[in-house]
């Protein structure tokens, strides 16, 4: 079977997002043969971060803040604009999806877009949709939102070889590519998500309500249109099935990781440590980490926190070591660099923390689980369905909970050992990439025979 995998700002050239899972799942489907289409937002294509297996025929990177090449149907391509603004701005699905199958047509030689007069038209469609509670739009505000939309249309002019399925690993710019390759040659697809896909845009607020309706409009054209929808979480799947999915076309695939790579840690550290694994960023409420660590140490004097990751925010990392100075927690809480593999971290600590506000599919939870390490978690998201009953769960921006929680594993040896191996054994069961790539065999054989 040939399968175009398409995946934005993610494999085979930056290990971050679904970087990881799209290069196991690879590797696992060799009877497959994969075109791998990368929409890159950089200006140049980076070097890869990954060798690809040879079950890859071709690499197709695609920089989609690159010169557009101009359309010369500048009338059809204006009136496309026209019913696609109108379309998502009034929440008019089929007007939406009009307009953006013309614009798919007209990319092809070049992208649609380029030259159209897209502020005047969105600012037009804005003021004749407009409700009496949506904010007012300037012609600065239309200018921006016009270029942030721009660009996202870009993947519509991608062009695939010939391939029995497509497999956007996002919805968004990925769904794109899938959505134009149906259309022209009728080419079914598979989409997978691995978290919900609205994007954060800075600006004002009409040009943050302009760029969440186009989002949640393509996301339901998106739902509609696919064979089949692979959520990694039965949280991913209420989401889509809130926004206009078929029961029939959801399967939940969990993500998995390699048994072999994160073989149980037999022992613990002399001093009593959390450690938490992640990216340093806002949704991660490490400050909620730090507060409870605070009670951690008045209870256990010899505490220490570890934070293992990549500090990916230096203006939020330097709020955070700010806040630990202001706990008098200096020299007690770490910020270390990125390892090699996590399981460096969990060996260094007794219980394995997660502060999060948001989780689609926790990772790294996921990773302690198989080394045989404790949990204390936030429950949001799908924490609660991955851990089950082998971990402990708070509420979310309590730090209260979470420091009673954490003080009560490090207290309790034999309890951390009973929850540790019951948590390896529910990962084993649940959460490998060999179950990973069994499912997507049989949804891949599934879409292809309808």
């Amino acid at each position: 079977m040939r399968v175009a995998l398409i995946s934005e700002d993610t494999y085979p050239y930056v290990r971050r997002g679904a970087a990881t899972w799209c290069h196991q799942l690879l590797h696992g489907l060799d009877r497959h043969t994969f075109h791998l289409v990368a929409l890159i937002s950089a200006a140049t294509v980076p070097e890869p971060a990954y060798t690809v297996p040879s079950n890859v025929s071709t690499v197709s990177a695609y920089p989609i803040n690159g010169r557009p090449v101009r359309h010369r149907n500048r009338p059809a391509a204006t009136a496309a604009a026209v019913i696609l603004c109108r379309g998502f701005l009034s929440e008019e699905t089929e007007m939406f999806a009009d307009g953006l199958r013309r614009l798919a047509d007209l990319a092809i030689g070049g992208h649609p877009l380029h030259g159209v007069p897209l502020a005047d038209v969105l600012l037009d469609a804005w003021q004749a949709g407009r409700r009496p509670d949506s904010p007012r739009m300037s012609v600065r505000d239309a200018r921006s939102a016009a270029e942030l939309i721009e660009y996202a249309l870009r993947p519509l002019a991608v062009r695939l070889p010939p391939v029995d399925l497509c497999h956007p690993v996002a919805a968004g710019l990925p769904l794109l590519v899938a959505l134009a390759a149906k259309w022209r040659s009728g080419t079914p697809f598979l989409l997978s998500e691995h978290g919900t896909y609205l994007r954060q845009v800075e600006g004002s607020p009409s040009v943050r309500a302009v760029l969440l309706r186009f989002y949640r409009a393509l996301t339901r054209l998106g739902y509609a249109e696919a064979a089949l929808i692979a959520p990694v979480s039965r949280f991913n799947q209420r989401w889509d099935l809130r926004h206009g999915a078929d029961p029939a076309r959801v399967v939940v695939v969990p993500g998995g990781v390699e048994p072999l790579r994160y073989p149980v840690l037999p022992n613990e550290p002399l001093v009593p440590t959390v450690v938490w694994v992640g990216s340093m960023v806002p949704r991660k409420d490490l400050h909620t980490l730090i507060r409870a660590f605070r009670r951690v140490r008045d209870a256990v004097p010899h505490a220490g926190l570890r934070l293992v990751g990549p500090q990916d925010d230096p203006g939020y990392v330097a709020s955070c070591r700010r806040l630990v100075e202001r706990l008098r927690l200096d020299g007690v809480v770490r910020f270390d660099d990125p390892v090699q593999s996590s399981r460096q971290a969990f060996a260094a600590g007794h219980l394995v923390a997660l502060s999060s506000v948001a989780e689609d599919m926790p990772y790294p939870l996921v990773e302690a689980m198989m080394c045989g390490r404790a949990t204390v978690s936030t429950d949001v998201g799908a924490v609660s369905e991955v851990v089950g009953d082998t971990g402990l769960l708070v509420p979310p921006g309590d730090p209260v909970a979470l420091a009673g929680a954490c003080v009560d594993l490090l207290a309790d040896p034999a309890r951390r050992r009973r929850l540790g191996a019951a948590a390896r054994a529910r990962a084993l069961r649940l959460y490998t990439v060999d179950t990973v790539r069994r499912a997507y065999t049989h949804l891949y054989r599934e879409v292809t025979a309808a």
